[in-house]
């Protein structure tokens, strides 16, 4: 799997939320927090849900609470795609 990145975010935000949700998540800066964007968690379970469903990287329910910010969602994505990979080649 090629890298998850702010533009995969984004256009999942997009048909999510809509185009004024992804516009916030590209202008302000990835540590901030979802809520600051205005995602409630329900926003943020069905990203997750996305994600999954997508890119085949599972998250569980617990981890859908570390999924905060635009650079966790990133880095946590990211991570579990390469573990996965990893994981294939043995």
């Amino acid at each position: 799997m090629s890298p998850f990145t702010l533009e995969d975010l984004t256009a999942m935000v997009a048909e999510i939320a809509g185009a004024e949700a992804a516009r916030a998540l590209c202008q302000h800066p990835v540590d901030a927090p979802f809520t600051s964007l205005g995602f409630d968690s329900m926003t943020v379970i069905e990203l997750a849900e996305r994600i999954q469903e997508r890119y085949g990287v599972p998250i569980p329910d617990e981890a859908v609470h570390d999924l905060r910010t635009v650079r966790r969602t990133l880095d946590y994505v990211n991570d579990r795609a390469a573990v996965a990979a990893a994981d294939g080649a043995r």
